[in-house]
């Protein structure tokens, strides 16, 4: 996908160019606030491309080829405990299995702009990470995506009408869902 100034490529897409060398390519992205992103990006998202267990989709730019920035989604069914923030009308639409309090859901694992991506350059990563599980949903079913994140986040992600579920004390984390 290109808007003109980006050109948004499936990792899996790199992988079968590149081959071993992509790690060359990945080592050059610098993420905006936490390095958190680029250990993701070096370390994990290859293996989990080649296993199955997600998608990662690079944004590079139109200009100069560097990454802009990632989005990585997947799947990750979530336990809605009894005890969360979510209203009754909500929970009545995630189809949360009634003996475990499992709901399937899709997952945002990772969500990076990098330090030169144009100002608002994570509204578009985000825009594109809905469309493509809008167009999973579309395909396979399952209305519910998830992210987890950091407490000085939750508003970032409110503002694309994610609801937060409850915070994973255990982990430090915020859980959060949207319906697609």
């Amino acid at each position: 996908m290109t808007d003109g100034n980006h050109t948004i490529v499936p990792l899996s897409d790199l992988i079968n160019i590149y081959g071993d060398n992509l790690k060359n390519i990945l080592i050059k992205f610098v993420p905006y606030s936490t390095n958190d992103a680029s250990l993701f990006l070096t370390k994990q998202a290859v293996q989990m491309e080649k296993r199955d267990l997600s998608r990662t989709y690079l944004a590079f730019s139109d200009i100069d080829g560097s990454i802009l920035g990632f989005v990585t989604i997947g799947l990750k069914c979530i336990r809605i405990p009894e005890e969360n923030n979510l209203s009754r009308s909500l929970l009545k639409q995630c189809n949360i299995e009634r003996s475990t309090g499992v709901a399937q859901a899709y997952l945002i694992g990772q969500l990076a702009r990098s330090a030169d991506s144009p100002k608002g350059f994570g509204e578009r990563l985000m825009q594109y990470a809905i469309d493509k599980l809008r167009d999973a949903k579309g395909i396979v079913g399952c209305r519910m995506a998830r992210l987890d994140c950091a407490d000085e986040l939750i508003g970032y992600y409110e503002r694309y009408e994610f609801n937060q579920i409850r915070k994973d004390h255990h982990h430090g984390l915020n859980q959060m869902m949207i319906l697609i």
